[in-house]
This record gives C-alpha cells, structure tokens and sequence, in this order.
C-alpha cells in the first residue's frame, strides 16, 4: 500500500486545507507531469555517456600525438587491441539485452509495489552504477568484466523508469485527457537524450569518469527529490482517481439500458397478470371463451 511521504503530509495540513478540489487536483497533476519528465529525462541522460566516451576508450592515437609511436598507446586498457569495437559492443550489449529482459518482470512488480519507492529506489541505484563505471577512470580499472557486469547492474536498474512513471502518470491523468498531455511529455527522451550527450562530453576530453559520475549523481539526486515529493495516487491526498470517474461515467447509460430492460419487464408481467386475471374472471361468469 503506497503510503504518503512526511514532506507532503506536511505540506498538506499547513496550506492545502483551503484549498478547493479543483484547483488542488489541478495542481498535484501539473506537478507530477513536471516531476515525471524529470525523472525520464534523468533516466534517458545516464544511459548516454557510453556512446559519448567510448571514443576516448578507443580512438586513433596518430591523431592525438603524431610523434609517439604505437596506434593504440592512447587508448584505455583492455580496449587497446584491434579488438575493441568488439569489445564495446559487448558492453554495451550487455545493457541492451540486460534491459530487455528484465522489463518483463519490470511492469509486473511495479504494479505491486508503491511506486514512490520502486522509482526512487531505482533512480539512485542507477546512479550509483553509472559512477561505478566512471570510478573505473580513478582506480585505472583495466579489467573487461568489471565493466560489463556494470553495465548489466544498469541495465537491470534502468527498466524502474519507463512502468514506473507510465503508471504514475495514468493514475493522474484520466484518458480522455491523455493525447496532447502524453504527447509534450514524451519529449522527455529527446531532451534526455540531449543532456546526456552535452554533459559527459564536457568532460570527456580530460577526465572521462566524470562523464559517468555527473549524471550518476543528477539522476541520484532527482530520485531523492522523488522519494520526498512523488504523489503516486490521488487517493493519497483525498483527490478522487480520473480513471474511476471516467470508467463509472461510461458506465452510465449501460446502466440505464439495463434498468430500461427491467422495467419493460416488470411492465410486461403486470401486463400478463392483468390479462390472466380478467380471462378468470371472464370464465367465472360463464361467458365463451
């Protein structure tokens, strides 16, 4: 059962009291909308470093000093070889397939566990594993499986963020209502995406872990900001659920129908006594039938 956070509750018995329904159901949505972009744009963005700092795992050192001799004296060890793109693609498959797997299972507990928790909790999961493949810059990690097993930790963190948000969303957003909310807020991706290539390549030219470890903490730190701040359910804060008034409201006129039907045959079966009763009462007098 989703319990609501102190910081809400606070917020709750000192200024939301007076508050009308309206306009407070008005503002929780927007603040979720707002909250969850947040936290799929942090999502998206700790993903990317890989793609931005693999070129300075492996690059083509004649290019960076003509005077040294060796191609690959420049890259990081073990993707120092004519192997490595071989390599990084393990790595990054090992994310990929990762993901893929354990979304299944994903969804699944989402629906049974309070999502302020399960996105939280995610969140700076996923942040701690994008630094530790940063931290492999800092203690000179030159061992493959270190990073690979980094990256399947990710992979499995990563699938909290898409069921998580959908469903938080949906539960603030009744249906009728979801085409053009949906639509701006899938931007998310774009945008994530964006600042998880600025970012890391900031930093990537010097000091590559830090392409790792910034985004690790932005996203740890937006799953704090959640753990205090997400309302997953209107319920929570005495806000009736859009879903249920939508789905009781289409309901109606079956309702109706049925109570038509009913009536038509408490009609009918007056109707049919009515007439058994005068065809008695016609017999009774002695007339023909």
């Amino acid at each position: 059962m989703a319990k609501l956070p102190l910081s809400i509750q606070a917020i709750e018995s000192s200024c939301c009291v007076t508050v009308p329904p309206r306009k407070k159901q008005t503002l929780y949505s927007t603040w979720i909308w707002i909250l969850t972009f947040l936290i799929y744009c942090s999502y998206h963005m700790s993903r990317k470093p890989i793609s931005v700092v693999k070129n300075v795992l492996y690059q083509n050192c004649t290019l960076v000093n003509e005077t040294v001799n060796g191609t690959y004296w420049c890259d990081w060890k073990p993707f120092d070889n004519e192997n490595a793109p071989t390599l990084l693609s393990t790595v990054d498959s090992s994310f990929l397939f990762t993901y893929a797997f354990v979304m299944f299972f994903s969804g699944f507990v989402a629906e049974r566990m309070d999502l302020r928790l399960f996105l939280s909790g995610g969140m700076v999961l996923s942040g701690v594993f994008a630094s530790m493949f940063g931290l492999g810059y800092f203690f000179e990690i030159h061992t493959l499986w270190y990073y690979i097993l980094v990256q399947v930790l990710c992979g499995v963190v990563q699938t909290t963020g898409w069921p998580g948000v959908v469903t938080c969303l949906g539960n603030w957003i009744g249906k009728g209502r979801r085409g053009l909310i949906m639509g701006i807020w899938n931007s998310h991706t774009s945008v994530g995406n964006i600042l998880g290539t600025v970012i890391p390549a900031a930093f990537v030219s010097y000091n590559w872990g830090l392409s790792f470890i910034v985004p690790g903490l932005i996203i740890a730190s937006v799953g704090v900001l959640v753990f205090f701040f997400m309302v997953p359910e209107p319920t929570l804060v005495g806000l009736p659920n859009p879903n249920k008034k939508e789905l009781e409201g289409a309901s109606l006129p079956h309702r109706r129908r049925r109570q038509l039907l009913r009536d038509f045959a408490d009609t009918s079966d007056e109707e049919s006594a009515s007439l058994m009763s005068r065809k008695k009462n016609t017999i009774r007098k002695g007339y023909p039938k």
